[in-house]
């Protein structure tokens, strides 16, 4: 069961007039807005500020992405890339080859052991 509340222009049960509080809650709303635009009113030439020190920075941001872009796009860029990635992986190739040498006998004891404990289920199962 739901209650509601009708009392506009109807009196209640007491005979008593009803009172309505609509234009209180107009009111309301009317000095939220008012508040509201005032408040807007003040930040508007902060927010303007940040936009003209802003501007700017973006149009340098656009520029270099679209340079960027275009230079990404070329055939000569394509090959400086791979020059330099091929330079990069010769000076790093010992660095690369001592981790290797450092790390594969570690690995190596790992296996081993790995297959040693699976033998040895296998066998206690059976058993």
């Amino acid at each position: 069961m739901t209650a509601t509340l009708h009392t506009a222009g109807h009196l209640n049960t007491m005979g008593l007039p009803v009172v309505s509080f609509t234009h209180i809650e107009e009111a309301a709303a009317s000095a939220a807005r008012a508040i509201r635009n005032v408040a807007l009113f003040a930040v508007a030439p902060f927010i303007g500020l940040v936009y003209a020190l802003a501007m700017p920075l973006v149009g340098l941001g656009m520029l270099v992405w679209i340079g960027a872009s275009a230079i990404a796009h070329s055939a000569a860029t394509r090959t400086a890339l791979t020059s330099v990635r091929n330079v990069a992986l010769f000076v790093a190739s010992p660095l690369i080859g001592l981790v290797y040498a450092l790390a594969l006998p570690l690995v190596g004891i790992v296996l081993i052991a790995q297959t040693a404990y699976q033998a040895y289920r296998v066998r206690v199962l059976v058993e």
